[in-house]
C-alpha cells in the first residue's frame, strides 16, 4: 500500500502542477441569442480526469488503511463540513426551479469535484513543501509565459495546451490602451490576465512561506528568482485587484512575523518586501504610462470597464429583487439576464457579475447567500481567534531549550497555517472583484484547493 500511497501522492502533485493548463474537450457549444457563450458551455479538462483518478485511488487506500490522525482532523473542522454540505445541497436543489437543469447539473459537478479534492487534502498525508513548491514552479511558468507574451505582445494559439491565440489589435482582448495604443496584458495559459494574476498572487504568498523555511542555499537561490520572476508576471497582468489582495495577504504575514522573535525570519521577509518594492518600481519607470492609465481609470477603455462594472452591479441587483428566495439557479446567470433584459444583445454581452457574492446570492437565493456567508464569517473567527501568543511561545520555548526537531516541526506548521491564512484572505479579496473562483473550472479548482490546504493547517495548529 506504500508504492500507492506515493503514487496517489505524486499525482496530486502533478494535479497541482498542470492545473493552470485549460487543456479541454468541449462537448457542448452553449448558445445565447444565436451566439456562443463561455458560461453555458461543457468542456472535460485534462486536469479533472486527472483528479478523478486520484479520488478514485485515494479511495481504494482509504478502504484498506484507516487514519485516526484525518479523524481528528475532520472533527476538528466539524462546522465547516456542516456548512458546505448545507451548500451544496441548495446547489443540488436549485436543480428543481432552474430556468435550464443541465447547465446547473454541470456546474453542480465541478462544485462536488472541488469538495471532493478538499476532502482528499484534509484525508490524505502529503508533503506541505512538495505541494507548494508545485503550486510555485506553476506560477513560475506561467510568469515566464507572461514575461514573453508582453514583450512580443501576442499569446500564441495551441489547442494542446488549451491555450487561445490573442493580439492587442483584435477587438475583445484585454489590453491597456495608452496614447491610442493598445497593450496587450499576459495571459499565461488562462483565460483572462486577472485569472493568471489571482494564481500569481496565491504563487507570491506560499513563496513567502517556502524562503522563510528553506534550509539549503540551493533552495534559496531558486526561490529568490521565481520571487522577482512571478512578480515581474504579476505586474504584467496589470490587475488592480491581484495587487489589492496580494497587499492584504503581505500585511497578515507582516502582523504576525514582526510580532515573532526570530530575527532571522524577520531578515528575510524585510529582504523579500524590499526586492519586491525595488522590482515594481523598476517596471513601474519602464512602463510608467501604463500603470498610470490602469490607477487613474480615465482612458476611453478603463472607463469603458468601470460603466461595464456598474452595469453589471446594477444587473445582478436586479436579478436578486427578482429572485431573491430561491435564486436563478447554479450556473443560470447569464441564462437569467438574458430572459429578464428585453432588448436582446451579442451572447459576449451577457456577463456575470463581476462579484462572487453577489452572484452567490443571485444563483442560490438567500439562504444559500447566508450559507456562504456563513462560511466566511466562520473561517474569519477562526482566525480572530487564533493563539498567537501562545504559538509564538511555544516556538521560543522549543528555541531556546534546543529542542531541535520539535522546533521545527512545530515552526514549519505554525507558518503554513499563516501562509495559507493569507491566501484564504487575499482570495476573499479578489471574490469582491472578480467572478472566476465561482464560474470558471479552474477559479473552482483554485478555490477548493486553497482552503483545503488552509482547513488542513487550521486543524493541525488547533
Amino acid at each position: 500500500m506504500t508504492k500507492l500511497a506515493k503514487t496517489i501522492e505524486y499525482l496530486f502533485y502533478l494535479f497541482i502542477f498542470l492545473l493552470p493548463w485549460q487543456t479541454r474537450w468541449i462537448w457542448h457549444y452553449g448558445n445565447l441569442n444565436g451566439g456562443q457563450s463561455e458560461y453555458l458551455t461543457f468542456s472535460l479538462y485534462a486536469t479533472e480526469i486527472l483528479l478523478w483518478l486520484i479520488l478514485f485511488l485515494a479511495l481504494i487506500y482509504k478502504i484498506k488503511i484507516k487514519d485516526e490522525e484525518a479523524g481528528i482532523l475532520n472533527y476538528r473542522i466539524l462546522d465547516f463540513f456542516i456548512l458546505f454540505f448545507l451548500l451544496i445541497a441548495i446547489m443540488a436543489l436549485s436543480l428543481l426551479w432552474t430556468a435550464d437543469k443541465q447547465i446547473s447539473f454541470y456546474y453542480l459537478i465541478k462544485f462536488l469535484e472541488g469538495f471532493a479534492l478538499l476532502i482528499f487534502i484534509i484525508n490524505f498525508k502529503f508533503s506541505f513543501l512538495n505541494a507548494a513548491g508545485s503550486l510555485v514552479l506553476a506560477g513560475l511558468i506561467q510568469s515566464i509565459l507572461a514575461i514573453c507574451q508582453f514583450l512580443t505582445q501576442q499569446v500564441w494559439a495551441s489547442k494542446w495546451l488549451g491555450m487561445a491565440a490573442q493580439l492587442p489589435q483584435t477587438l475583445g482582448t484585454s489590453v491597456v490602451e495608452s496614447d491610442g495604443i493598445r497593450w496587450l496584458r499576459a495571459y499565461g495559459s488562462l483565460a483572462h490576465p486577472n485569472i493568471l494574476a489571482g494564481f500569481l498572487v496565491v504563487s507570491c504568498l506560499l513563496l513567502v512561506v517556502l524562503l522563510i523555511l528553506a534550509r539549503h542555499k540551493w533552495e534559496k537561490v531558486l526561490l529568490w528568482i521565481s520571487w522577482l520572476i512571478i512578480l515581474t508576471g504579476l505586474f504584467f497582468t496589470f490587475s488592480k485587484a491581484a495587487f489589492l489582495a496580494l497587499g492584504v495577504g503581505i500585511l497578515f504575514l507582516s502582523i504576525f512575523i514582526f510580532l515573532s522573535n526570530e530575527t532571522r525570519t524577520k531578515i528575510i521577509f524585510s529582504q523579500m518586501l524590499f526586492s519586491g518594492f525595488l522590482v515594481l518600481a523598476v517596471l513601474t519607470m519602464f512602463y510608467s504610462q501604463l500603470v498610470f492609465t490602469r490607477l487613474s481609470g480615465e482612458e476611453r477603455l478603463e472607463q469603458k470597464s468601470l460603466s461595464e462594472r456598474a452595469l453589471y452591479f446594477e444587473q445582478a441587483k436586479n436579478l436578486i429583487k427578482a429572485n431573491w428566495l430561491k435564486g436563478t439557479g447554479l450556473g443560470n446567470y447569464t441564462l437569467a439576464l438574458y430572459n429578464q433584459l428585453s432588448e436582446k444583445q451579442p451572447a459576449w454581452a451577457y456577463q456575470p457579475v463581476h462579484n462572487v457574492y453577489l452572484l452567490v446570492a443571485t444563483e442560490l437565493g438567500i439562504l444559500g447567500f447566508v450559507i456562504f456567508i456563513l462560511l466566511i464569517i466562520e473561517g474569519l473567527r477562526r482566525i480572530y481567534h487564533f493563539k498567537i501568543q501562545e504559538h509564538l511561545g511555544l516556538l521560543e520555548i522549543f528555541s531556546q531549550f534546543q529542542f531541535i526537531g520539535i522546533y521545527e516541526f512545530y515552526r514549519q506548521r505554525f507558518y503554513w497555517f499563516l501562509g495559507t491564512t493569507a491566501i484564504f484572505l487575499a482570495i476573499l479579496v479578489l471574490m469582491v472583484f472578480d467572478h472566476y473562483f465561482w464560474t470558471q473550472y479552474f477559479g473552482i479548482m483554485l478555490w477548493w484547493l486553497c482552503l483545503g490546504l488552509w482547513l488542513k493547517q487550521m486543524g493541525m495548529v488547533k
